[in-house]
């Protein structure tokens, strides 16, 4: 260690207060993120593609296959997209797919939720700026000390002292690995001894103390790596919120259309209850004249039977389905809007889309899937904690430097015989002035070396967090693969139900045709109820395929948005963040 006094260096005190006003720590915000759905009435929706397949179209198909039939019947789907429903209920409560989405952002509990985690993520970044917050201290202390002294010149004996302190000190450490002291200490010691020059005595000094890792938690990188990881965590919450919303969208959406269909099926299978009932009421009638047998009469009611049960586990499933509806949208089941029904303002679409481009969906879903940027964001964080790690391999080697001034004053005292009076009298504030007058003062500089034999603590951190590191690789890349299979299966399964559609449209206007067809038949005394009865249950069969095949489309798109992650591009849903005040 080195040690030398110097004096005169003025100069060195107004830099340590400059230095202070620079070093000061700049207070930053917290973003508040925001969710914000653009206006249906002033930007609607994204357009649907067009090439819509109408029943024309298919009767052309159909011509083709089979030229000797005409088809009379009218599909159960209509093609409008936003409506009023046939069923019209006096205690209901209408919402379009727009209105359960911006409810849904507004209401469900699983997004607020998980918002809470955003909070307690930015709540950490002000945490570890804080590591870098300066802090002032002001320490006081009164002492009375009560001695024997052994020595034959004390005078008196017995001493009797008492003594006032106060300490003022600033201390911070800087994002460099600084760390520095601003030290300001004052005294008064008043006693009865004889041999005391000054009585009271006041001694006041001044010290700027420092400290400067070299190698081992060196540098910016090193020191800010806690706030970079938390950050880091910041976005990766940030991510974890994006898949919640697009999750609960997602779920919104599939029980929308699951409630449509539902609701839809409901008004095929009570058609089919209405033409059982009128076949029911034509064989009757032929009884009466004695055309028919009344065996037949048995035959019809069975069947009416038979489909009012499926009407009524219609109804069941439109109940099921608002259920989880009103959950998703947080809606209390003892309130107001929970004992209304819900009543679907739009139907059903089909369109004959573009192919999907498998190369570019899968570069879209690695661009935009949250879980995938979360992995890479943690994988962020891991080359962090390995960087850090190989810092503490290194070992410590400080520079340490210290500047202090001083100063004394007092009541002056005549001692020793002659009697001479201590030239460095004065009151309080004149060992103040004495102080920062410059004219005593000390420094010492020299530096501190550490290193612990064998380091396995820091090796061993180190191994760990480069094996974790290479871990979540292997994850990413496992995941990258997953992305892939969803993409194609997910494009594959628009295809399938597209092809289900088209099929199904075919087979429902042929099973209308042929019902039609029979029922001619059994007017003119060719068929019998059992074939009419039979033809009508293919027909709403077909029907009931048709609409699932057409809600299915739709929810396959809904998957593909969800496994591209552009769910929100969909509904122009933006998040924002905003300074905090």
């Amino acid at each position: 260690m080195l040690i030398r006094r110097c004096d005169g260096t003025r100069v060195f005190l107004i830099s340590v207060f400059f230095s202070l006003l620079i070093f000061l720590p700049v207070k930053t915000f917290a973003k508040e993120r925001k969710l914000s759905l653009a206006d249906s009435a002033s930007k609607p929706l994204k357009k649907q593609d067009k090439g819509i397949v109408t029943d024309r179209l298919l009767d052309n198909q159909i011509k083709k296959m089979s030229p000797s039939q005409g088809g009379s019947g009218k599909s159960t789907l209509n093609k409008s997209s936003s409506r009023k429903p046939d069923i019209v209920l006096t205690n209901t409560l209408e919402m379009s797919l727009q209105d359960v989405i911006a409810n849904t952002l507004k209401n469900n509990v699983a997004i607020a939720v998980q918002e809470f985690q955003s909070k307690i993520r930015k709540e950490e970044i002000l945490t570890q700026e804080a590591v870098f917050d300066p802090s002032l201290s002001l320490e006081g202390n009164a002492t009375q000390e009560r001695n024997l002294v052994a020595s034959a010149f004390a005078q008196p004996p017995k001493t009797k002292s008492n003594t006032q302190s106060l300490d003022l000190s600033f201390t911070q450490k800087l994002k460099t690995g600084t760390e520095y002291e601003l030290r300001f200490e004052n005294n008064r010691l008043e006693t009865n001894s004889a041999f005391a020059g000054l009585n009271p005595q006041y001694t006041t000094r001044f010290e700027a103390n420092l400290t400067q890792p070299l190698l081992k938690n060196f540098g910016l990188d090193i020191n800010k790596s806690s706030l970079y990881i938390a950050k880091n965590n910041l976005d990766i919450s940030d991510y974890d919120f994006k898949n919640k919303v697009i999750e609960v969208i997602t779920d919104a959406e599939n029980v929308y259309w699951d409630l449509v269909f539902s609701r839809e099926d409901l008004k095929v299978q009570q058609k089919s209850v209405q033409r059982a009932q009128d076949l029911e009421r034509r064989v009757k009638a032929q009884v009466e004249v004695g055309t028919l047998a009344p065996l037949e009469i048995l035959q019809a009611k069975s069947e009416v039977a038979s489909r009012e049960e499926a009407v009524i586990t219609a109804r069941k499933l439109i109940q099921d389905n608002q259920d989880n509806l009103k959950n998703i949208l947080n809606i209390p089941f003892d309130s107001p809007e929970g004992l209304k029904e819900i009543q679907p303002l739009d139907s059903p679409k089909f369109f004959v889309e573009a192919p999907v481009s498998l190369k570019k969906s899968i570069l879209t879903a690695l661009k935009k899937r949250p879980d995938y940027m979360k992995k890479k964001k943690e994988l962020d964080n891991k080359h962090i904690q390995v960087k850090f790690n190989e810092n503490q391999l290194y070992p410590t080697l400080d520079l340490v430097a210290s500047f202090g001034l001083n100063g004394i004053s007092g009541d002056a005292q005549a001692v020793g015989f002659p009697p001479s009076v201590n030239p460095f009298g004065g009151t309080f504030g004149r060992s103040q002035e004495r102080t920062f007058s410059g004219d005593f003062s000390t420094w010492e500089g020299g530096f501190l070396f550490k290193y612990p034999l064998g380091n396995r603590d820091a090796k061993s951190r180190l191994a760990v967090s480069q094996l974790e590191a290479a871990q979540l690789l292997m994850d990413i890349k496992d995941l990258e693969k997953t992305i892939v299979v969803e993409v194609r299966e997910a494009a594959r399964q628009i295809n399938t139900d597209k092809k289900r559609v088209q099929a199904a449209r075919v087979a429902r206007k042929l099973a209308e045709e042929k019902l039609s067809a029979e029922e001619k038949k059994f007017e003119v005394g060719l068929s019998t109820s059992f074939n009419v009865l039979e033809f009508q249950t293919d027909l709403a069969t077909e029907q009931s395929k048709e609409l699932k095949a057409v809600i299915d489309f739709n929810k396959s798109k809904i998957k593909l948005r969800k496994v591209l992650a552009t769910t929100l591009e969909k509904y122009n849903i933006r998040m924002t963040s905003e300074s905090g005040p």
